[in-house]
């Protein structure tokens, strides 16, 4: 089974390569790279792990990730947003998976910096993923399932496409697996106002973007 992995990425020179070599250092995979705009070295740290690099001028995170799953040729599409790392299991646990009869799912998210408020958010979001299946940083499906990214959509885009995938078929928490994610938009935006704007997203289906 082929896993394909899409990272959408505007000037993540900081991070990209952390995120690259998480996952290239688990089973084979494709990694696709989408720079949409970049003017820094995001392109060119990650010409040095695939092939597969390509640049856009779209503006629009839900298109760029469409783009980046039109490119892939896997069973299985993973979506990861570039300043995010996985741990070294993740890709063997959504396998298992979709194995299992899957159609996708999310898995844990934590800090990557050791910021008490931002730990605290993120086990916040975990225990409602057990309920909602909320999409933060990482969602995965199966290919022939994926109904792609609504591009009018700017706030929780991948939790629109976990709602899509469940009238598919099952969807999975990965609970002994994660990913490691900055939280620089908690601290740029406001908890408060984050917190806000994910929850409204979800219920009230708010396409607005920060």
């Amino acid at each position: 089974m082929k896993i394909s992995v899409i990272i959408p990425a505007y000037n993540e020179e900081k991070y990209i390569e952390a995120c690259i070599q998480s996952i290239s250092s688990q089973r084979k995979s494709e990694i696709i790279v989408v720079c949409d705009s970049c003017n820094d070295k995001t392109k060119e740290i990650a010409k040095k792990y695939t092939r597969k690099v390509y640049s856009v001028q779209l503006r629009n995170v839900s298109a760029v990730r469409n783009y980046g799953a039109a490119q892939a040729s896997g069973d299985v599409l993973v979506f990861i947003d570039a300043d995010s790392v996985m741990a070294p299991n993740l890709l063997d646990e959504i396998i298992h998976a979709v194995q299992q009869g899957y159609v996708g799912g999310v898995t844990k998210t934590l800090s990557s910096e050791n910021i008490l408020k931002a730990d605290i958010m993120w086990h916040i979001g975990n225990f409602f993923r057990h309920f909602f299946y909320a999409g933060s940083g990482l969602i995965f499906c199966r290919a022939d399932a994926c109904t792609g990214y609504d591009e009018t959509r700017k706030l929780a885009e991948d939790t629109h496409v976990l709602l899509a995938l469940k009238k598919k078929g099952r969807l999975k928490y990965i609970t002994n697996s994660y990913i490691k994610t900055s939280s620089r938009r908690l601290e740029k935006q406001g908890y408060v106002k984050t917190i806000y704007k994910q929850f409204s997203a979800f219920f009230i289906r708010n396409k607005k973007g920060y």
